[in-house]
């Protein structure tokens, strides 16, 4: 009765140290969703910093993986990161819709040498949609 009320978390480890620049596979969904929130969170702090940072942004790479359609926004850069605190990703309009089969991806961006030791990204997902 209810069903299209109820949200599933997905919950993903990250613990490498990424090239400068990846697109890592995070999810496949198993039937069509829409992904209504996506946290990340680190381990470790790492300072704001101008030449120093990383980011990391969502999206749908279709059945294949290799699709670019944005489903969020980029969180991180600059600004840095706390440890252990979860940063909302904001979620596009479009992109967060997910048909059966399709697979979301993290895309990294490094700048210098400011990385994680262990991230954490979370996809709150609804079925049916």
């Amino acid at each position: 009765m209810f069903g299209s009320q109820i949200y599933d978390s997905v919950v993903v480890s990250l613990d490498h140290d990424p090239g400068p620049d990846d697109v890592i596979y995070v999810w496949r969904a198993p039937k069509a969703c829409e992904v209504k929130s996506a946290y990340a969170s680190t381990s470790n702090a790492v300072a704001a910093d101008a030449t120093n940072y990383f980011d990391v942004a969502l999206y749908n790479g279709a059945a294949a993986g290799t699709a670019i359609t944005l489903i969020s926004g980029t969180v991180g850069g600059t600004a840095g990161w706390t440890a252990l605190l979860p940063v909302a990703f904001t979620m596009t309009t479009t992109g967060k819709n997910l048909a059966a089969g399709d697979v979301v991806t993290l895309k990294y961006n490094e700048n210098g040498t400011g990385t994680f030791t262990h991230m954490i990204v979370q996809l709150d997902v609804q079925y049916g949609t």
